[in-house]
């Protein structure tokens, strides 16, 4: 079979390839079957990507455990034969479906949307029961159930409801779909979310990190959602007053945002605005005023004058610059008192 392969390939065994040739490999066949041009190299997406996520997807891909060490992914043969540990059958499976509660699950997630709490409510809650009598309680969509219901919870303000079934779906996931399930890190992050907002700052910040490192193993780094999750965190921080450590994972979320989204996206907006809001509470309300124009300039070339959002925007950007123009007339009527070794000190008003 080896020699067949070598006749049908002359660079011989896949194992033997360096990077270079896979990835040229990768491209030509991608041209060939989709019509489309990779012009990224295999440097630049591992930059992107990062190392793990890579890494955890080939695994899952081919069926492979690997030994747990630093790889060089840069290298012309970054695994080596010693490198597997363990082969394992990749397979397909099939779920039964449960035609009716699926129906009552999509209806359930269209009444959340379109703001009808109490009949997604029932609608959700008769999804669940026909899951649980079909499917019994371990399976995917009764877990998505529970995650629906949590956030209708949420939504009528019982957030102690919306943390136990967030709960109850996570523990479902975890064990169907395994822990480093992207649900999972989604569940995660609403489950800070509800912590948050009952004021357990403190445990909210332990799920949010969870999240993060499932979103870093699973998708990288420069994920739009680990952003988001950057938000979220720094909003967190801001309530604790730890001002400059929100403003960091806000100049994160903003980096990540601009190269991954473009500079002239409704998620680049919403950094610049929770920069503005971050801002203002150092009494920087030039630097909010500044940022807040930004946001509201995005919004209205993507939405128009008549949006909500944009219309929201233009009033914090009259709340900063107002804000601005005060703290300037104070600093104006602060007058420099001469001390004994002839400094200059502010008096107080």
């Amino acid at each position: 079979a080896s020699a067949a392969a070598e006749e049908m390939d002359p660079r011989g065994p896949l194992l033997e390839w360096s990077s270079e040739a896979l990835w040229e490999t990768l491209r030509a066949e991608v041209a060939r079957k989709f019509d489309f041009e990779v012009s990224e190299d295999a440097a630049g997406v591992l930059r992107r990507l990062g190392k793990m996520p890579l890494l955890r997807a080939l695994a899952q891909r081919v069926g492979l455990q690997l030994v747990a060490r630093e790889y060089d992914l840069a290298a012309a043969h970054p695994l080596a034969p010693e490198d597997i540990h363990q082969l394992f059958p990749v397979a397909r499976g099939t779920v039964a479906p449960c035609r009716d509660a699926s129906e009552q699950l999509a209806l359930g997630k269209q009444l959340v949307q379109a703001g009808e709490l109490q009949r997604a409510f029932d609608v959700l809650h008769e999804a669940l029961a026909l899951f649980h009598q079909t499917c019994g309680p371990m399976h995917v969509q009764g877990a998505q159930c529970y995650g629906a219901l949590a956030m209708v919870y949420y939504s009528m303000q019982d957030l102690g409801s919306a943390l136990s079934y967030q709960q109850k779906g996570i523990v479902i996931l975890e064990r169907i779909s395994a822990w480093d399930d992207p649900e999972v890190a989604l569940g995660y992050g609403n489950m800070a979310l509800f912590s948050h907002c009952l004021q357990h700052n403190r445990r909210a910040l332990i799920y949010i990190k969870r999240a993060e490192y499932l979103l870093h193993l699973i998708c990288g780094p420069n994920h739009p959602d680990v952003a988001a999750l950057h938000i979220n965190t720094a909003m967190i921080h801001l309530d604790l007053h730890h001002v400059k450590t929100a403003l960091r994972y806000l100049h994160r979320a903003l980096t990540i945002n601009e190269t991954m989204l473009g500079e002239d996206h409704v998620s680049t907006a919403t950094s610049y605005h929770a920069t503005a809001v971050a801002l203002s509470m150092m009494r920087a309300a030039p630097l909010a005023a500044k940022n807040e124009q930004r946001c509201y300039d995005i919004l209205r070339a993507l939405l128009g004058e008549d949006d909500p959002r944009v219309q929201e925007s233009h009033r914090w950007i009259l709340q900063f610059s107002a804000r601005a123009k005060l703290q300037a007339q104070q600093n104006k009527l602060l007058p420099l008192q001469d001390d004994s070794d002839g400094k200059g000190t502010l008096k107080p008003i």
